[in-house]
This record gives C-alpha cells, sequence and structure tokens, in this order.
C-alpha cells in the first residue's frame, strides 16, 4: 500500500514551498558565531586599546598639632615642699621675785605684742621697800663702824710708835688693830653687797619682757601670788619665725646653704593655696634627723617680721604659729639646658619634635631635674627645634604634621591634594 507524506496534502488554494536546509544552517549557527567572533574581536580591541590608569600615591593627611620653639639657656631649679610655721624662739615668762600680781599690761592677753625691755605686769613692792631701807640702816652703820676703827688705827699707831719696840710681825698687827679692820671691812662688803641685792629684788617686782615677743597664752592675772617658779605666760618671739620643711633626700643636691660668705636659698611661702601672694625667707639649717613617718629630710627656713608689725610690711601676708603652707625653694641653677612641662614628656623620658618635612620625630631625652609640674632637660635639644605640645592618639615617628594655623602648609597640602586627583582621573596622555 503506499503512504502519502504529510507534505502532499496540500489544501486547496495554498503554495507550496520547499524547506531550504543550506539558509537555515546559516541562520542558526554560522551567524552567531560571526557575531561572537566580531565581539570577542572587538573587546580584546577595546582592551589593548584603552588608557592606562596609573597609580598614584595619595599624600597622607596631616594631623594638626602645635609646637613651641624650643629655647635652650640657664634654667632655675624650683623645688617644692610643705611644712609648718614654728617659733624660733619662746620661753615661760617666770618672776625673778615673789609676791602678789597688781598690775599687767594692757597686752598682756593671747596675741598681745611686748618689745624688749617693756613691763608687762608688776608684783608688790611693798616688802622689798622696806628691806631695801633696812639694808640702807645697815651699810651706813657699818661705814660708821668703819669709820671708827680708822680712828683707832691711827691711836694705835702713834701709840706703837712712841713704845719703839721691836715685836714679833703677828704681835705688830694686833698691837695695830689690823684684825679689826679687815674684819670692818668685810662687815661692810657683805652690808652693801645685800643692799645691792635689795635694789634688784625691787626692780625684778616688774617683769619685762626679754625680747621682741607676742603673748601665746597667759596663765596669772591681777590678784595672783606668784613667785620664782610660776610660769605667768608664753612668749613667743615676733621678730623671727621658722618654716619646718619636709623633702625627699635625693633632692638635697639642688639646695645651698648658708656659710661664711654666702646666704642659703631664697625660699618663696604662699600661706594660703588660693592667692598669688608669697613671703620670703632663707635656707638656714638641714636638721640632723629624719621625719619619723615619712623618711624626710627636715629644713629651717628664716623668716623675718612674720607678723607684720613693721610698717613696710604691713601689706604683706602674715604667717600664723601652726599654719601649714605650700614653699618654694630657688635651687641652683642649671646652664645649657631646656624647661619642659611634664605633660610633654611621653613614656618616662621621650619627647615629640616636628622635623623640618613636617613629620613626628620622637627623641629619648636626659632629665637632670623634674618637679610636680615642670622637668629640665640637658641640651639633647637644640635652639630653635620645634615641640609638638599636642595630644597625638597614635604618635609613629614619621606621621606627617601640619602646625595649626599654618597656612603655607595647608595651601601646598590643597595643591599636592589637587595634582593627585587630575592624574587620576587623566589617566596616560599618549591614550587620550
Amino acid at each position: 500500500m503506499n503512504m502519502i507524506r504529510p507534505e502532499e496534502h496540500i489544501a486547496p488554494g495554498e503554495i507550496h514551498r520547499k524547506t531550504n536546509k543550506i539558509a537555515g544552517f546559516i541562520l542558526h549557527f554560522l551567524l552567531p558565531a560571526v557575531i561572537l567572533a566580531c565581539g570577542v574581536a572587538i573587546t580584546v580591541y577595546l582592551m589593548r586599546t584603552s588608557p592606562e590608569a596609573r597609580p598614584v600615591k595619595r599624600p597622607p593627611n596631616a594631623t594638626l598639632v602645635e609646637v613651641r620653639t624650643i629655647q635652650s639657656g640657664l634654667q632655675t631649679t624650683m623645688i617644692e615642699a610643705m611644712g609648718e610655721i614654728v617659733a624660733a624662739r619662746e620661753v615661760d615668762l617666770k618672776p625673778r621675785v615673789g609676791g602678789e600680781v597688781i598690775e599687767v599690761s594692757n597686752e598682756f592677753v593671747p596675741g598681745g605684742h611686748f618689745e624688749a625691755g617693756e613691763t608687762v605686769l608688776k608684783i608688790d613692792q611693798d616688802d622689798y621697800r622696806l628691806t631695801l631701807q633696812q639694808l640702807e640702816s645697815e651699810v651706813q652703820k657699818a661705814e660708821s663702824d668703819l669709820a671708827i676703827e680708822m680712828g683707832n688705827q691711827s691711836i694705835a699707831a702713834r701709840e706703837f710708835a712712841l713704845v719703839n719696840e721691836k715685836v714679833r710681825p703677828e704681835e705688830r698687827a694686833l698691837i695695830l688693830r689690823e684684825p679689826q679692820l679687815v674684819k670692818l671691812k668685810a662687815s661692810l662688803a657683805v652690808a652693801r653687797s645685800k643692799l645691792e641685792q635689795a635694789r634688784l629684788d625691787l626692780a625684778r617686782t616688774e617683769v619685762k619682757a626679754p625680747f621682741n615677743g607676742v603673748i601665746e597664752n597667759r596663765s596669772a592675772d591681777v590678784g595672783a601670788r606668784v613667785n620664782e617658779s610660776t610660769a605667768l605666760a608664753r612668749l613667743v618671739g615676733a621678730d623671727v619665725f621658722w618654716l619646718r620643711l619636709t623633702l625627699p633626700v635625693d633632692q638635697l643636691q639642688w639646695l645651698k646653704f648658708p656659710t661664711t660668705s654666702e646666704t642659703g636659698s631664697e625660699v618663696r611661702i604662699y600661706p594660703q593655696s588660693n592667692t598669688d601672694q608669697f613671703r620670703t625667707g632663707k635656707l638656714i639649717r638641714l636638721e640632723a634627723a629624719l621625719e619619723t613617718q615619712g623618711r624626710m629630710a627636715q629644713l629651717l627656713v628664716e623668716i623675718n617680721d612674720p607678723l607684720c608689725l613693721k610698717p613696710e610690711n604691713s601689706a604683706k601676708p602674715k604667717l600664723l604659729l601652726g599654719s601649714f603652707v605650700k614653699a618654694e625653694i630657688v635651687g641652683i641653677p642649671i646652664n645649657s639646658a631646656v624647661k619642659l612641662d611634664r605633660s610633654h614628656i611621653h613614656d618616662g623620658n621621650k619627647v615629640w619634635l616636628m622635623d623640618d618635612k613636617g613629620q613626628l620625630q620622637i627623641r629619648e631625652v636626659d632629665i637632670l631635674f623634674r618637679n610636680r609640674d615642670q622637668v629640665i632637660v640637658a641640651d639633647d635639644l637644640a635652639n630653635g627645634e620645634r615641640l609638638v605640645v599636642s595630644q597625638l592618639s597614635s604618635p609613629i615617628a614619621g606621621i606627617a604634621l601640619q602646625v595649626a594655623g599654618d597656612k603655607k602648609t595647608a595651601v601646598d597640602g590643597q595643591r599636592q591634594g589637587k595634582k593627585g586627583k587630575m592624574e587620576n582621573a587623566g589617566g596616560n596622555p599618549s591614550a587620550q
């Protein structure tokens, strides 16, 4: 049986077209391959002829800092210490005779001031006046007895001359009444000594200040019965006070103690921490023993007129006994050194410098002296070098720095940044 193929069944009125296999092959396989090859060729060409981007190192961002110009020269050491104001001279005022106190000075109160020789109080003098009168009579009687004996001496001498006998020296002394004369002269001397003592006792009924001083406290008043062992008051010298300072032993090397030709180091005493006013004193002594609690050295500073009693010191601050004050001792100066704030020292002995290229330089220094706020370093730093005084979060040697407010450095940085941007955008000029 003959089979009829599908293409032989053609509907009436339709046009029959025979399929072209070569055209299908070209359309479905060859044309896509040509298009792909052209794309690859174009891509290769573009990659080979495209402009090359050159890598440009961007300038690092400079850190803004503040700097200070180093100045080397003679530097004064300043040692800080704390201490207490103490009396340089003080006594318990006692009478030299006994009796009843009948009068006291208006200044005989705590804080009262007395000049040397000024009367502090008076003791009843009646008994001492009577004793003085009695001893004056005894002196007169002794003088009279001596005068009578002198007359007897003349008579004995004339009688001995008339007899004109040779006797032994002992007998001759008895004949001329020499022992009687010696006795009466001695009696007169004793009477005169007692009279002088009575006069002294009468004068001592007025108790006087032995030196310029102030009354710290008193323990007697009018009507009190006193004797030689009674303490009337505590008198403190007003001309000079001492400041007893404590200081670490290793700081003593910077102090200057007085000699026969030089005075000790000057000391500035600040009575109050909230004021710039200070008094001046002189270092006079280093005590032999260390302070018991902290094992610190103890110094004595002399302060003249601490209570400002003299007119020329009336405007200065007063220094009161028992005050705990701050002191600054002007020590021995150091030649060819640099003084820095302690905040400018890092890691114990390093400083930050800005070199001529505007980069950070970290340098170790030799610290000769340090106190609470400042240090003095040796000549490791030269005049004109720039010390970085700003704090840096990451201090690495060689990082770029820029001085705050330095317009020239800022303009140079901007120009360098613009140049880098242009090179990145433009690429290789030959490919443009």
